[in-house]
């Protein structure tokens, strides 16, 4: 058993605001002692985590994730002391075949556990505290983290609001200005996917997706859904080619469902697709995919200064809002990238439907308000 000091953003915000807080704590590696569903329970917590002690644990299915599975261990008794969390969270492997596979293909689950071991202590982004992870050579993993307290899922379907936005743009602004300029480190070697706009997505893979997305969903897709989504897959070499800007840290799945909004913070869950990538993407997606056309078009540009000033005030400098703009109406296309291949990818649930059907429509009407179509023509 190895063990690993685990000083989240949190913690560190938490000191500089004065307070003692509890998810500061060590990391405990346990390789050897990855559960299943049906394992989880007291007598693993007490190997995993022994610093928890409770006199039972009730386990309960939470989250909507279609790549992994995530469950509440819910503490009883009177065990826990005063400022002790009276529940934990545990993220394990889909019990899903095609979901495990993908993301095996992926390193989907080495990504998150080795971003919460290597990369969580030095970025600036708010994380949940975690307790131990686990990685076997078949794939399998755990992640054993902080139950945030008084903090509520984010909802794809229903949307951010502005002020959840706000927040959201400056938890951007920190991840990618922790690494800005840093890609070509041997260190990161490990996050590298191509030198690709998207990473996990070149142009053969949307190509290959997009005709049995559009036969499957056919009924539900607008003129518009479908015109756009033709001319993306014949322009996509030029949205795939990579961008001349320094590459960074990106999530890659920057949206309200992998977020928990509390009353002092927001912490950004689901680190499966972190990969080496450009910062407007995270950007784009979750401004495209947040909002109603109608408020986004209300709301981006201001949301867009919230993020730059941020990005500038943690030290990123040559780039300007310029750039930022024109980098954002080119990751307008990164939700429908998600929307489609996910959707043929992963489990399909009747959740899963509407959310990417959702996504779509959203990313569709935001490449077309920011003609993105002829900036992919203009790069062809």
């Amino acid at each position: 058993m190895g063990w690993q000091l685990a000083a989240s953003a949190a913690a560190r915000k938490a000191r500089k605001q004065g307070r003692d807080d509890p998810m500061e704590a060590f990391l405990q590696v346990h390789d050897d002692k990855i559960p299943t569903r049906d394992s989880l329970g007291l007598a693993w917590l007490r190997q995993v985590a022994p610093q928890f002690d409770p006199q039972s644990v009730a386990v309960s299915p939470i989250g909507t994730g279609q790549l992994a599975e995530t469950y509440r261990l819910a503490f009883e008794g009177d065990a826990a002391r005063d400022g002790e969390p009276r529940s934990v969270v545990c993220k394990i492997a889909s019990s899903d075949p095609s979901s495990r596979e993908i993301a095996g293909s992926w390193s989907l689950y080495q990504r998150e556990v080795r971003f919460y071991r290597e990369l969580a202590a030095t970025a600036l982004v708010d994380v949940p505290g975690v307790y131990a992870t686990g990685l076997a050579d078949d794939g399998s993993f755990f992640i054993l983290m902080e139950d945030v307290q008084g903090a509520k899922p984010g909802n794809q379907l229903t949307g951010m609001s502005v002020e959840d936005a706000r927040r959201a743009m400056l938890e951007a602004a920190r991840l990618h200005a922790s690494f800005w300029g840093r890609a070509e480190e041997p260190s990161f070697a490990w996050l590298e996917t191509g030198r690709i706009a998207q990473a996990f997505y070149p142009a053969e893979v949307f190509r290959q997706m997009w005709p049995g997305f559009r036969e499957r969903y056919m009924d539900m897709l607008s003129p518009d859904h479908v015109a756009t989504c033709d001319d993306f897959a014949e322009f996509y070499d030029g949205y795939s080619a990579p961008l001349d800007r320094p590459r960074c840290v990106v999530h890659n799945d920057f949206r309200a469902d992998n977020m928990l909004f509390a009353p002092d913070r927001l912490a950004v869950l689901d680190w499966q697709s972190v990969a080496l990538g450009f910062n407007a993407l995270d950007v784009a997606y979750v401004i495209g995919g947040g909002f109603d056309p109608e408020q986004r078009r209300a709301v981006e540009n201001s949301l867009l200064d919230t993020y730059h000033d941020e990005l500038l005030a943690r030290g990123v400098t040559g780039y300007g809002k310029q750039d930022l703009a024109r980098d954002y109406r080119h990751f307008t296309f990164a939700g429908i990238v998600v929307s489609v291949c996910a959707a043929m990818l992963v489990k399909r649930t009747e959740r899963g439907d509407r959310m990417f059907l959702t996504m779509l429509d959203r990313h569709v009407r935001h490449v077309r308000d920011c003609n993105g179509v002829e900036l992919l023509r203009e790069r062809a």
